[in-house]
């Protein structure tokens, strides 16, 4: 008996520990709209606004049918001083919206720019340790409605990775990649190094190579306004550049050139010799 009464309490003080951690962890809102929003979708939170009384994990993932992507976002906030402080956002799905904080008649606001037509997520808030109270977490909506208020902070989305591998492309400041790595924007890097299977062209220094005469260059670039092999500005413009390919084509030039210096540096010498 004395056995079986332990095991009671043992279970008895189990499940009380899974209540605690469970009523942390909030489903506080679901949203669809079978339409399109016109302002975005406004998430009104009965969080109030106040320094120093909360740390909340909101959680929002769902479908954004009109773009086809799964809806995945991680937010956080702590508000010190009477502003958002060390607040951000992560995310895991295919739809990255621009997200916005707000101070709206003294409860908090979160605002999702986002105008996709069918969209549906659920919402979920895990808050814990500070003075978080459970009806803070009751009675949220969803409308569509302009950003207002105060104190608007927009997030920014931070996400750290280890090594990435993936199959498809990758695009950054893309949602259209047509390549393995697609970059819109620049990219800054101390170190670039293209591997290629295009022939460097050190031939041109044999003994049989064709050297280009200087009146057959001057003729090709009268009529087509750029070098032999070169491609035009229209054709960059219109293809991109490769820079292998470039760099390349650019160093034959240049030993081309060298060549041709070379050779005319021999008749000038020649000349001085016949002068003198």
């Amino acid at each position: 008996m004395k056995t079986f009464l332990n095991l009671c309490v043992n279970a008895s003080l189990f499940l009380i520990g899974i209540c605690t951690c469970v009523a942390q962890t909030y489903e506080v809102l679901d949203y669809n709209f079978n339409n399109t929003p016109v302002n975005g979708v406004k998430i009104k939170t009965n969080i109030p606004y106040t320094s120093s009384s909360q740390m909340v994990n909101l959680r929002i993932e769902g479908y954004s049918y009109g773009i086809r992507a799964p809806l995945g976002i991680n937010i956080v906030w702590y508000i010190y001083d009477g502003a958002f402080y060390h607040a951000g956002a992560s995310s895991w799905g295919n739809d990255t919206p621009t997200v916005s904080l707000a101070n709206e008649g003294g409860k908090v606001v979160v605002f999702i720019h986002d105008k996709v037509f069918f969209q549906r997520f659920k919402v979920t808030a895990f808050a814990k340790g500070m003075s978080e109270v459970s009806t803070w977490f009751q009675g949220w909506t969803a409308v569509d409605q302009a950003l207002s208020g105060t104190n608007v902070v927009t997030l920014s989305y931070k996400n750290r990775f280890g090594d990435v591998y993936a199959m498809g492309n990758v695009g950054i400041g893309t949602t259209n990649p047509q390549a393995k790595l697609a970059v819109d924007g620049g990219i800054l890097a101390t170190e670039v190094k293209v591997k290629t299977d295009i022939a460097v062209p050190d031939y041109v220094f044999e003994p049989d190579y064709d050297l280009p005469a200087l009146d057959e260059i001057e003729a090709y670039v009268k009529e087509h306004k750029h070098l032999p092999e070169i491609p035009s500005a229209k054709e960059i413009e219109k293809e991109g550049l490769d820079l292998a390919e470039m760099n390349l084509l650019l160093l034959k030039k240049v030993e081309e050139l060298t060549l041709i210096i070379i050779e005319q540096n021999k008749r000038i010498l020649s000349l001085e010799t016949k002068v003198n």
